[in-house]
């Protein structure tokens, strides 16, 4: 039998990168209902970038990691 330190229900990306964190330091068990992992809202988010996203403290910021970005 496995035993574990930590579960971690879901493997959206909160649950995923929850338990990528916590792996190094402890035994993560990653339970997920779903026939694949990032099914519900994970899998249907839409990543964009935008220099005009936020308001005047978040736009210099995402202005800032526009090269990365690309």
């Amino acid at each position: 039998m496995s035993r574990y330190d930590v579960a971690i229900i879901g493997a959206g990306i909160g649950g995923a990168s929850l338990a990528a964190e916590v792996a190094p330091h402890a035994r993560v068990l990653i339970l997920e209902g779903e026939s694949q992992p990032g099914y519900h809202a994970t899998g249907r988010s839409a990543a964009f970038w935008s220099e005009t996203y936020g308001g005047p403290n978040i736009q210099p910021l995402v202005i800032a990691s526009g090269d990365f970005l690309h």
